[in-house]
């Protein structure tokens, strides 16, 4: 059952922006407006859009931003893909927690147009080290210094923490992305398929020939298409390989490469004329709807081919399907989750180009066989895309929205912190009962941000440092969440912290000290404030090959970037020569990232955390 919602601010581009993302939402707007109003906000260059019912508001960024304030307690969805179209909306987005729908897995690209492709390396090695810690800082230098980028990084890659972090509610059109999305710890994710085009069903299969008659296309022998943009990951090499060894065999075709060419990725011309398919192959360019339907069912079967794949789900073989034709995928990702009687589908391994070119002879010579795949495919799609009941489900899960018209806490880079006057802190030290036996380094060094909605404490003398953030701080004691310092990992209670406040021994961490890191990795927000004091007694630190340097490291390492670092001596008296014996480390620091780095070699000596351990136990037996 829906809970109606009276309006809904969508970031979407819209037609006639060359944009599938904008094709699918100008496609769900009717529907979307029979059931609530709807605002739509596009970038301020837009061009003015096409097609579009006049119920519809449409405002430019630029004129949301003006009324910004009148728009915060409505639901926001976000629409969010892999190109710069959808770069516009970002800002907002990091700000304002909403409904993001991830069409594309894969958002290194869209990262990159935010710094790099503007010549900001900074930002872009920045976002490396949000989305992957330590490794991410270190290919970031590598850039930096060498001007290296792997060609696998824009596949391997995603760049998506920050976007997803964001996101109060996120949608996708696969299992295979909310799958992948949970796993960084997002739990409000939702699974509703692609729809199908009802432009589609102005067009009937059984004017095949007749299309082919106005497209140019041959009547007498069989076609075969591949659909949308022309690049390297649509396989199209060994489309054209295996159609060359078809050739060979005295077999004719047309193969239709029906989209635009990425000449700067990939040279398909040069592939075609190395293939011997000069006369066989023809190249469409961007095409319209209409053509674009037309030339779909013109053809005898589908080729939709992607490897490597970025989670991206994809409305031409939605359509394609639900229009009754055979399309051939390979069994990954979004399209592995096609059912195995629906697709020709084929496993990426070492016999791929042989079982392609296997299948695509049998399918050019066997109508049976690829008819009745196609109408298994278009009964499936009947049965699961409807663009009715998807709508339905965006429109459900938006009025599951918070109403909150305030800045999200957990956008990353979007957190400012504010702190006390130093001089309120100097008079509060002088009027107030300050217990000099306990730790009182990291409050006189004014490290603690103001106003954050929670605060994780964790301290061995717990009843004074919660005394000193609710007199000295301000926090409400029911916003401070006491924990115990063996259960940290524990203490989301279904919630990300924004601010840790964590004194313990270096007992507590000494033995596993990445494994604590990473328990405190898991409850803090990305963006979220840890301000992490350590007792140091001296016996200990010879113990363990432990410095600060070393413990910066290690916080590098779990994921967190140290703004500062203090240090200082447990104890001072002005009525005694004796030196004191222990003192306090104090790091503040941001969660910069999920990723973890478990092993690095962090000890004085050089070693990991392993090996120090192993050294430790050699120690001991030989001792």
């Amino acid at each position: 059952m829906i809970n109606m919602l009276t309006e809904v601010v969508v970031f979407c581009p819209l037609p006639p922006k060359p944009n599938g993302i904008a094709d699918y939402f100008a496609e769900q707007l009717p529907y979307f407006s029979r059931k609530t109003k709807v605002t739509v906000v596009i970038e301020n260059t837009h061009p003015e859009p096409v097609g579009i019912a006049a119920n519809i508001r449409i405002l430019r960024l630029e004129e949301y931003m003006w009324q910004q304030g009148y728009y915060s307690s409505i639901p926001h969805i976000y629409h969010v893909g892999n190109n710069p179209d959808t770069k516009y909306m970002l800002p907002v987005l990091l700000a304002k927690p909403g409904l993001v729908v991830v069409h594309d897995l894969n958002l290194h690209y869209l990262i990159d147009l935010t710094n790099l492709s503007i010549g900001d390396k900074e930002g872009y090695q920045l976002a490396l080290a949000n989305n992957y810690g330590e490794a991410g800082e270190t290919i970031g230098k590598q850039l930096a210094e060498f001007g290296w980028k792997g060609r696998f990084m824009p596949h391997e890659l995603m760049m998506n923490n920050s976007i997803i972090t964001a996101a109060e509610r996120i949608l996708v059109h696969s299992k295979y992305s909310a799958d992948k999305i949970g796993a960084l710890g997002h739990s409000n994710v939702c699974v509703v398929p692609h729809h199908f085009s009802p432009a589609a069903r102005q067009y009937q299969p059984k004017l095949k020939m007749q299309y082919r008659g106005q497209l140019g296309l041959p009547g007498n022998k069989p076609v075969i298409t591949s659909m949308g943009f022309i690049a390297k990951a649509k396989q199209i090499k060994s489309v054209l390989k295996a159609l060359s060894t078809i050739k060979k065999q005295g077999i004719d075709f047309t193969y239709v490469l029906a989209g635009q060419c990425k000449p700067h990725e990939y040279d398909v011309y040069q592939d075609i004329a190395d293939s011997g398919l000069t006369e066989n192959v023809v190249v469409t360019g961007f095409l319209d709807e209409d053509a674009f339907f037309k030339y779909m069912l013109a053809s005898d079967f589908i080729i939709n081919l992607r490897y490597p794949t970025g989670g991206e789900s994809s409305g031409t073989l939605t359509r394609a399907m639900g229009m009754g034709l055979c399309c051939v995928v390979v069994n990954i990702g979004p399209f592995g989750e096609v059912p195995n009687d629906c697709a020709i589908k084929l496993e990426w391994n070492e016999d791929f180009d042989h079982n392609l070119c296997a299948q695509l002879k049998r399918l050019i010579e066997d109508k049976v066989y690829r008819v009745t795949i196609g109408k298994n495919a278009q009964k499936w799609v009947e049965r699961t895309h409807n663009i009715s009941a998807t709508t339905d489900a965006y429109l459900n899960e938006a009025s599951k929205l918070i109403d909150k018209t305030k800045f999200n806490s957990r956008a990353l880079n979007v957190n400012v912190h504010e702190y006390l006057p130093l001089e309120t802190i100097s008079n509060w030290e002088r009027t107030s009962k300050v217990n000099e036996d306990y730790n009182n380094l990291w409050w006189r060094a004014n490290l603690i941000p103001l106003n954050h909605e929670r605060v994780l404490s964790v301290a061995e003398s717990q009843e004074y440092q919660v005394y000193i953030l609710r007199e000295l701080f301000g926090y409400a004691q029911k916003d401070i969440l006491e924990v115990p310092i063996d259960q940290i990992a524990l203490s989301t209670r279904g919630q990300l912290n924004t601010l840790a406040v964590i004194d313990a021994s270096l007992s507590d961490i000494a033995v596993s000290p990445m494994n604590w890191l990473m328990g405190i990795n898991a409850v803090l927000a990305l963006g979220g404030k840890l301000i992490l004091s350590f007792l140091v007694p001296e016996d200990l630190l010879s113990e363990y090959s432990l410095s600060r340097a070393s413990l910066k490291k290690m916080l590098a390492a779990a994921g967190f970037s140290v703004d500062k670092t203090i240090a200082g001596p447990q104890d001072i008296s002005m009525f005694t020569d004796e030196c004191p014996r222990s003192e306090r480390w104090v790091f503040s620091s941001i969660k910069r990232s999920w990723m973890v780095n478990v092993n690095p070699p962090v000890y004085d000596n050089g070693a990991s955390e392993l090996q120090w351990l192993y050294n430790q136990n050699e120690r001991k037996s030989g001792a």
